[in-house]
């Protein structure tokens, strides 16, 4: 029996430091074949072409999960709607009150998709965090159930990722305009 014990922790001696191992040796195999392209590229016309897209990755990536952030929020304003509408007693609704609640979320949606500017996702954080308030009174037996709760979590928190998303980009944006004549004019010379 303690053989069988003994042979175990001798097959895991060393193991963590094995695993460090391989993940270095592949991250080393990534970077080589990395340099590859890169010389690759380097020794072609696609160079310009490939650094511009590689910039334009890095500047819309944030844009795009956070457009992709927006749209989740507003699906879930939708399934909340379809879940207030059927579940309406659980929240101590009347089912007009259910129905009612139902559209306001499906309008919570639209305007979520709506919105183009940072200025609009603030108004609208502001709007569904006012929301929120006067929907707590509606409470589900259960915390995790709660309207409130699953707003906060689902909808506010995305929103303030995407609020904060944008402002980084247009803290970039503008420091690439302001750095970009400077670049104009140093070629130029």
């Amino acid at each position: 029996m303690y053989a069988g014990i003994a042979s175990s922790v001798v097959g895991l001696s060393g193991l963590f430091e094995r695993i460090i191992d391989e993940v270095s040796a592949e991250q080393r195999r990534q970077h080589e074949l990395k340099l590859k392209e890169l010389s690759i590229i380097e020794n072609s016309s696609l160079r310009d072409e490939f650094v511009a897209q590689l910039l334009l990755d890095r500047v819309l990536a944030p844009i795009e999960s956070a457009q992709h952030d927006i749209q989740n929020a507003a699906k879930h304003a939708q399934w909340l709607a379809e879940i207030v509408n059927y579940y309406f007693h659980d929240h101590g609704l009347s089912e007009e009150q259910g129905h009612e609640l139902a559209a306001q979320f499906r309008q919570m949606a639209i305007a979520i998709t709506k919105a183009d500017s940072l200025h609009d996702l603030k108004q609208i954080y502001a709007a569904v965090s006012l929301f929120s308030d006067h929907a707590s009174a509606f409470k589900h037996r259960t915390r995790e159930y709660r309207l409130e709760n699953t707003i906060r979590q689902n909808i506010l928190n995305r929103l303030n990722t995407c609020i904060a998303t944008e402002k980084n980009f247009q803290r970039r944006s503008a420091l690439m305009s302001s750095m970009q004549p400077k670049a104009i004019s140093d070629r130029s010379a």
